[in-house]
């Protein structure tokens, strides 16, 4: 795992712009990651690829993340400011050995490819049971189908005994609950305590998009002034291109 910067920055919002959010992530996993196969990145356990996600945001934006939620008691807005290193613990698990079935059932954590095939769930209850069937090995009954992973699997979860779907249900949320990311703020406006989900895929995207516009901006600012190629410029530092745009502003 590398830093990005400069033309790096500008390739990873180019390939992601176009593509699924869980796609774009692993285009710019794989850019940060020479030797590393999109299918590799796209198998890992969900907490390890999220860890990897704050590692490179880390290494190329600093550990310092700020941002803003809404409070879901009162809409007010929240700011906040984390520590991506303390974000990451917790991500990274032991593999998850199940040993114990549930019905002749055995499950593994959850990985992108499954986050991908669940994203064309018309709901999150049919999502949930994509997820969980994946995870479980449960085969699509007809694989021509145009059925791609969806009401099938509402009826299978459904045909199961409540009680076994109870039990795969809550063993689903113990296996991927630490792949999740939960902050607690407080709000100042209703003194609300509220425990919110980060979704730090679509954070950090967001967040390279606009590393990448302020860098653009940059360019057009010194190519427009010293006639410089876009490459020269962003192959230089962030320090260097800073000394010179502060010039042009005295």
């Amino acid at each position: 795992m590398r830093a990005l910067a400069g033309e790096e920055i500008l390739t990873a919002w180019e390939r992601s712009r176009d593509l699924p959010e869980q796609e774009a992530v692993l285009s710019l996993l794989a850019l940060a990651s020479p030797g590393r196969e999109i299918n590799e990145l796209a198998r890992l356990q969900l907490g390890e690829r999220n860890a990897l996600l704050l590692e490179l945001r880390a290494m190329t934006l600093g550990r310092r993340m700020e941002g803003f939620a809404v409070c879901p008691e009162c809409g007010a807005q929240l700011e906040f400011v984390l520590d991506v290193g303390e974000l990451a613990k917790g991500l990274r698990l032991e593999p998850v050995h199940a040993t114990d079935e549930i019905a002749g059932y055995t499950m593994r954590p959850v990985n992108t490819f499954d986050l991908l095939r669940a994203s064309a769930a018309e709901s999150e209850e049919q999502a949930r049971a994509i997820l969980l069937a994946r995870t479980l090995g449960v085969e699509r009954p007809d694989p021509e189908s145009s059925d791609h992973g969806g009401s099938w699997t509402d009826t299978w979860l459904q045909s199961q005994p409540a009680h076994v779907a109870a039990s795969l249900l809550a063993r689903f949320e113990r296996i991927n609950g630490s792949s999740e990311i939960r902050v607690q703020f407080r709000c100042a406006a209703c003194q609300s305590r509220p425990l919110l989900d980060l979704d730090i895929a679509h954070f950090v995207l967001r967040e390279i998009t606009g590393a990448a516009r302020r860098l653009v901006t940059e360019i057009h600012q010194l190519a427009s002034a010293y006639g410089w190629s876009e490459r020269s410029i962003a192959t230089m530092s962030a320090t260097r291109r800073a000394a010179y745009l502060e010039m042009l502003s005295t």
